[in-house]
This record gives structure tokens, C-alpha cells and sequence, in this order.
């Protein structure tokens, strides 16, 4: 299955989405996370995916961003995690979040998603640590940190370039079009990747 479908959104359910890619219709399941930066639905939308066969079903899953996707697989690859759950994950928490909560060994948060046990959220530890980039002077206990004023802008294109995969020009583009000092960190972020999914190919 090719990794990248551009196609017209046809319908929108939870955690589901129908694209028309040059007249035949795909099902694809998206986290949550991802449904509220799809298009709106008659409009054109790229999602970059992951396509799962098992001997009694082939299940098609898609993310707006390359790194989102990245993870998911990641996630698949630890013992205890499925589809589903990798999605929970994904819909509940940012790449930075799931980055923080590893390479802290926070498996307290990580079992807030419903079906992931203190075993489960041990092993994504140690499966996500050394694979997923960390700057712990970019998250406090809440989160991502917050940072003043003067260096948001900065905080924000360094999250894009090492943790989320943006080239730096891109990354500073996007940021200078969005973000605002007045914004707190996550808001900003959030801004930021919203933007990016109209110009990532």
C-alpha cells in the first residue's frame, strides 16, 4: 500500500474517515488527535499511512504528519500494543508528550489510556526511550513547558526540527506564520502543526 493518499473527503465518524482517491473510497482510521486537523468533509486532504494485514482482516490507518505515523509503528512494535491501543495513545497524547513520559519512565500518565496496565506502560518505556528525541528543558511535570514571552517562538520551531522531524526552513516558516508570544506553549504548538498540514507533502 503506498504510504501517502491524497484524495476528497467524503464522510467523517469517530476515529474514521472516507477518502475518494481518484474515484475508489478507502476507510481509514485516524486518532483523535488527527480528526481535528482533517479538512472539512467535500475538501482535499493528505494523509500518510499505514497499511496493517492480519489473516482475517486488512485495516488501513492514517495521520496527517510523517512523525505521527512514525510513532504509531513504533508503538506496534511493543509487546502488549495493538492497533487500537496505539491509536488511544495517539489520541490522547502529543509526540512530545509520549517522548517525555519514556525517557522519564512516567508510566503513571502512560496508564491513564484506557488498556494500558503498569506492564504495558513499562515496555513502552523502554521501547520508545532510545527512538523517540528528548529535550527535558522543553517539559515540566504538566507537560511541555511553558516558556516567556521572548523565546515561545524559538521553543516552538525547536520542538518542530527535533522531536516532530520539520526541516528548520520549514519549521521557521510555519512558526513565524502562526505562533504569537501571547500564546502558551501547547496552544502554539498546536497552531503550528495545524498550519503544517496545508503544506506538507
Amino acid at each position: 500500500m503506498i504510504g501517502r493518499l491524497e484524495g476528497r473527503i467524503l464522510e467523517k465518524g469517530e476515529r474514521r474517515v472516507l477518502l475518494d482517491v481518484v474515484g475508489i473510497g478507502y476507510e481509514i482510521e485516524v486518532p483523535d488527535r488527527a480528526m481535528e486537523e482533517l479538512a472539512d468533509q467535500g475538501e482535499s486532504q493528505v494523509l500518510h499511512t499505514h497499511f496493517l494485514v492480519r489473516e482475517d482482516s486488512q485495516r488501513l490507518f492514517g495521520f496527517t504528519r510523517v512523525p505521527d505515523r512514525d510513532i504509531f509503528r513504533l508503538l506496534l512494535r511493543t509487546d502488549g500494543v495493538g492497533p487500537a491501543l496505539a491509536l488511544a495513545l495517539l489520541s490522547t497524547f502529543t509526540p512530545v508528550q509520549l517522548a517525555e513520559y519514556a525517557h522519564t519512565d512516567n508510566t503513571k500518565a502512560l496508564s491513564q489510556v484506557s488498556g494500558v496496565g503498569k506492564r504495558t506502560a513499562e515496555r513502552l518505556c523502554v521501547n520508545l526511550k532510545h527512538k523517540l528525541a528528548y529535550d527535558e528543558s522543553q517539559v515540566s511535570d504538566r507537560g511541555p513547558a511553558q516558556p516567556g514571552a521572548g523565546t515561545m517562538l524559538d521553543a516552538v520551531e525547536k520542538t518542530l526540527v527535533q522531536q516532530l522531524g520539520f526541516k528548520s526552513q520549514e519549521a521557521k516558516s510555519l512558526v513565524r506564520g502562526v505562533v504569537h508570544p501571547d500564546m502558551e506553549f501547547e496552544e502554539a504548538l498546536q497552531a503550528a502543526l495545524r498550519a503544517s498540514t496545508g503544506n506538507r507533502a
